[in-house]
């Protein structure tokens, strides 16, 4: 064993012997594959059945042998051997008679064929022995027994069914289906009494269903119809009666939703093979149709486009986190209807070309204004209709697309050649559209237009208009009609090719439009929408409008507003015009100042006064306020004194730019005249001792018009307020001025000039200085100063093309009056500043500066007390 079970590495294993499982495979007497089986006994070895003995059972035992038993001999192992022996005959015998020795299934041969394959079925599983249960429920017993119990007299069920009519199922369910697309059927008709849809036989149903089963689905049918009927009614009295854009645009919003509708529900009633097909169908139309009726109906409330738009914005916003379907459609009529106002706005700034005019946030209205002798006439213009602009637009958007298209008008009206006037060239240019963008992506997209369209249209005004316009806009010389001249079977191909072209069915418009696009592919189909687009990040609704329309009305602002303001300031000498108002209305010429108040209250000048019998001798005349009884003057009177004064003050110095070139006439015709008083003012300026004689004296001043929206009749107003306080304050000054020489041809007429009169000249003099001064330096230049600066950088961003934001006329025109408030309050006209209560263009609304100011109560007093104190001239 030893020898064998050694490990020979050398050796050659013997692979070409057979294993020794074979033999015993073919061995007969093998126990694994005998036919025979041994018995538990003659398994057993030799020497394992010679030892056998008996078991020996204990007493105690579960399994003991029975006491009966218990005295019977024992065979032994021959005897137990013995009846094994029979029990295999018998076995054998048994087995041998049950073997079908013609059946070859257990013979496998090489040469067998594989069995032909057999078409099987769950059917030939079933047990065809066995009988058919009965049915435990009515319902199971199918529709021929629940009629039977439905139409029993008895009502076993309680449905009270028994007196329906029982009618066909494919001509009802058509009849359901014609009822959803909102038309007649055989057992459906219109009442026009009723305005409604009502059965033509009552308490129909079908083979099946009880007449509760089917009320819910021919109620949705029923309300289907009638709200198509409702939307028909609505499309037509809108276009018969209400034909305003907006109106019009839903109205066909509408239709085409009808028409998506009934359109893809037609193309699915073909699949119909059950009334449950049928009602899964329904059920959605009838939810989509019930909210749009709901909606017309708050929707024909509404008197004008712009509150349709804000509720339609409304409801829109109310759907952001609603049903996704609905949503999509409510965005895309939001769009529709929004199209005829947007395409308004864009014509109203000069984006497209304005082919009619049409009202809309702008109204033209007669509006107040003061004419150069201080009366109120009523001229047109354009006004902002805030009622007319839709909530949903910011208020900054709103007023710079007004502003926009009031200073384009104003361009085109004095500028009529600029590029921007011209609609060739600027309309060649494709721009941007006015509309919404719900998502970030179209967004971006917008932003990019707008970037590209200032860039086109600023080459377009560098080249002075000429803008590169596409070949298929123009024809060329060498176009050539090629219809005439050619050979008979040549123009009868081209004419029959043309009928049969013409012959040919419309293309469906329907399939491309974005809104039945969208009813067709999601209406009844679940589309698979791609992951992540249900937290795409969308910007809010409250931004939505700003995102919009702020990108091209922002730009298009910016280019009109820096073409006229740049007009303004090189062509119309602007800051000219403005310098003036501070030389003369606020008294910041020193020589008119001092000719001023020399042509007014010096008495050694010639007097203007025509005395009978007496010549002038021709030299300076003045009205010499003082030292006359006679008062007011005449107008011949103030022509004399004060000709020439105006001119020779402001020719004074050197002039640059177009002022330079209109001769010695005085820009906007500045020149004094009479202000219109009223009986007690007048009454008051007739007394030449008191502070309001020199009240009916003002400047007159006419801005021209490309300068109007900065000049307007407030702020001339405000000038003129000024001026009138300002002259108190000259006469004044010229008093106080004279009182040093009174006093001393007093003192040198008399022994000598007492305290009182020494002391009030030092405080007069000091008290108008200190006044003086703070009008003047605090007052006046110290506002004026900072406006100039602020001038001086709008001047300097019309250059910069860089600049993002340009001051439109509007907004020059506020600061313009605000500073002018400052100054009036500064100067105790006015307690505080006023308030911007009057309209866009500055025009009069019950402003607070049409008041009459009365004069401080302070230089009243005073005036008063030097009466008393002092017997000199009367101030």
């Amino acid at each position: 064993m030893l020898d064998e079970d050694a490990a020979d590495v050398f050796a050659i294993p013997d692979f070409w012997k057979a294993s020794h499982w074979v033999d015993l495979s073919q061995n007969p007497q093998s126990e694994f594959f005998a036919s025979r089986v041994q018995t538990e006994a003659e398994a057993l070895p030799d020497w394992a059945r010679e030892g056998l003995e008996p078991v020996h059972f204990k007493s105690d035992e579960f399994f003991r042998i029975p006491s009966a038993l218990e005295g019977l001999p024992d065979f032994g192992r021959r005897e137990h051997a013995n009846s094994d022996a029979h029990l295999e005959e018998d076995y054998e015998k048994d087995s041998l008679s049950n073997i079908d020795f013609f059946s070859d299934s257990w013979v496998e041969t090489r040469d067998s064929t594989s069995p032909r394959p057999e078409f099987k079925t769950w059917d030939g599983f079933a047990p065809t022995e066995i009988p058919p249960l009965e049915p435990l429920f009515l319902s199971e017993a199918g529709p021929a027994t629940y009629d039977a119990a439905l139409q029993a007299t008895k009502d076993p069920l309680q449905t009270n069914n028994s007196a329906c009519n029982l009618a066909e199922t494919n001509p009802y369910a058509a009849s359901l289906l014609a009822l959803a697309l909102g038309r007649a059927s055989i057992f459906f008709s219109w009442d026009e009494q009723k305005s409604s849809f009502v059965p033509d036989l009552d308490q129909i149903r079908v083979s099946g269903y009880s007449l509760q089963v089917l009320g819910g689905l021919q109620e949705q049918c029923l309300q289907c119809a009638n709200i198509s009927r409702y939307f028909s009614m609505f499309v037509q009295i809108t276009f018969r009666t209400h034909p305003s854009p907006a109106r019009v645009a839903l109205a066909k919003a509408i239709d085409g939703l009808l028409l998506a509708i009934q359109a893809k529900l037609g193309i699915h009633a073909r699949n119909i093979k059950s009334l449950l097909q049928l009602q899964s169908l329904v059920q959605p139309v009838h939810a989509l149709l019930t909210y749009f009726k709901s909606l017309v109906s708050r929707l024909n409330k509404t008197r004008k486009d712009e509150h349709l738009l804000s509720r339609l914005f409304e409801e829109t916003q109310a759907l952001e986190y609603g049903d996704e379907l609905l949503g999509e459609i409510m965005r895309e009529i939001l769009s529709r209807v929004t199209e005829p106002w947007a395409d308004f706005a864009q014509k109203w700034i000069g984006v497209k070309p304005e082919e009619w005019p049409r009202k809309s946030f702008v109204k033209v209205e007669n509006v107040p204004f003061v004419d150069d002798f201080g009366q109120v006439n009523e001229g047109s213009d354009y006004i902002l209709d805030d009622d007319r602009m839709p909530t949903f637009v910011p208020p900054e958007v709103g007023r710079k697309l007004f502003e926009t298209g009031r200073t384009l008008r104003l361009l085109r009206t004095h500028h009529p050649g600029h590029p921007l006037c011209s609609a060739e060239p600027v309309h060649s240019i494709k721009d941007p559209e006015l509309q919404w963008h719900y998502d970030w992506k179209s967004i971006e997209a917008l932003q990019e237009d707008v970037h590209t369209y200032e860039t086109s249209l600023v080459r377009v005004i560098r080249s002075g208009g000429q803008a590169d316009v596409p070949a298929r806009l123009t024809l060329g010389s060498s176009y050539e009609l090629q219809f005439f001249g050619g050979e008979g079977l040549q123009l009868e191909n081209r004419f029959l090719a043309s009928m049969e072209q013409m012959s040919m069915p419309f293309q469906p418009t329907s399939e491309t439009d974005y809104l039945s696009r969208l009813l067709h592919e999601r209406l009844f189909d679940t589309v698979r929408l791609p992951e992540g687009s249900g937290v795409a990040l969308s910007p809010h609704w409250s931004l939505l409008p700003l995102l919009s329309f702020g990108p091209l009305v922002e730009v298009q602002a910016r280019l009109v507003n820096r073409e006229y303001m740049g007009l303004l300031f090189k062509s119309h000498s602007l800051r000219e015009h403005i310098h003036l108002q501070k030389e003369f209305h606020l008294l910041g010429n020193g020589l008119f100042c001092s000719r001023l108040s020399h042509a007014l209250f010096d008495p050694e000048l010639e007097t203007a006064e025509r005395q009978a019998g007496i010549a002038r001798n021709g030299g300076v005349m003045g009205l010499r306020l003082g030292v006359r009884d006679n008062w007011p003057p005449a107008s011949s009177e103030l022509r004399l004194a004060l000709m020439g004064l105006l001119s020779e003050s402001y020719w004074s110095r050197p002039k640059q730019g177009p002022l330079a070139r209109e001769g010695h006439e005085m820009p906007g015709d500045l020149s004094f005249a009479v202000r219109d008083l009223s009986e007690e003012e007048i009454e008051k300026c007739m007394n030449p001792d008191s502070l309001e004689a020199l009240d009916f004296l003002r400047l007159s001043y006419k801005p021209p018009a490309p300068l109007a929206p900065v000049f307007t009749p407030v702020i001339l107003i405000k000038y003129d307020r000024i001026f009138k306080l300002l002259l108190r304050v000259l006469r004044l000054l010229y008093i106080t001025a004279e009182l040093f020489r009174d006093t001393n041809l007093r003192s040198l007429q008399r022994s000598g000039t007492s305290n009182a009169s020494l002391r009030f000249r030092i405080e007069a003099q000091h008290f108008v200085a200190s006044v003086v001064a703070y009008f003047f330096d605090t007052g006046i230049n110290l506002r004026w100063k900072s406006f100039e600066e602020w001038l001086s950088q709008v001047e300097s961003n019309l250059r910069d093309r860089n600049a993002g934001h340009i001051i439109s006329p509007e907004e020059l025109r506020e600061h313009h009056e605000e500073v002018l408030d400052e100054i009036m309050h500064t100067l105790f006209i006015t307690k505080a500043p006023a308030a911007n209560t009057q309209t866009s263009r500055g025009h009069i609304r019950s402003h607070p500066d049409l008041r009459q100011a009365r004069p401080p109560a302070c230089v009243g007093q005073g005036t008063a007390a030097s009466r008393r104190a002092y017997g000199g001239p009367a101030v």
